[in-house]
């Protein structure tokens, strides 16, 4: 085996416990060794899949009950499933972001798509005195939204963000800060 190859292949072997381990921890553990926002995104960057099914079944649950037929999965659900939609990444996110550091002030932020159904919620957290943006729950179509924004000064920039994207079917009608989910948590 080639010296360089030999490296490759030990630093793999030696990586793999510790990725092992971290999976089986659970969410309690792997949030206590987290300690700024980076650490959050790069779990949901690593782990987090979108369901289509799930945002399927969200879908039908809101044209029957309105906005009180959104689900919204606890941290540690979304941890041990590793999928979801929308809202499900945004309440991870806001959740692991304030038990980290409850300076961040994480909240959702509500983006109505002019098109209609679907919205999108995202976590809304500050870094300071600026105003970040965390999506991961976005879909494939979708995929441009995905990740860690900003720095902003206001939600209105994060806005002219999403307006600058060429997504089908898409369009920011507004964004807005929202202090209460109205749906579950499940």
């Amino acid at each position: 085996m080639k010296p360089l190859a030999a490296l490759f292949a030990a630093v793999l072997c030696a990586a793999a416990p510790a990725v092992h381990a971290q999976s089986g921890a659970g969410y309690e553990a792997a949030v206590a060794g987290w300690s700024r926002y980076q650490d959050v995104a790069g779990w949901l960057e690593g782990n987090f899949s979108f369901d289509r099914g799930r945002l399927d079944t969200i879908l039908q649950r809101t044209r029957q009950n309105g906005p009180a037929g959104l689900l919204a999965r606890a941290a540690d659900g979304t941890f041990a499933l590793r999928s979801g939609y929308c809202t499900d990444a945004a309440a991870f996110a806001i959740q692991s972001l304030n038990r980290i550091n409850p300076g961040y002030r994480a909240r959702y932020v509500f983006i109505k798509n002019r098109y209609g159904q679907p919205h999108h919620w995202v976590a809304g957290f500050m870094d300071g005195d600026k105003l970040m943006v965390m999506d991961y729950g976005a879909g494939p179509e979708w995929s441009a939204m995905r990740g860690v924004h900003g720095p902003y000064a206001s939600l209105d920039d994060y806005a002219a963000f999403l307006g600058s994207l060429r997504i089908a079917r898409f369009a920011p009608e507004s964004v807005e800060w929202r202090d209460t989910f109205p749906g579950q948590q499940d």
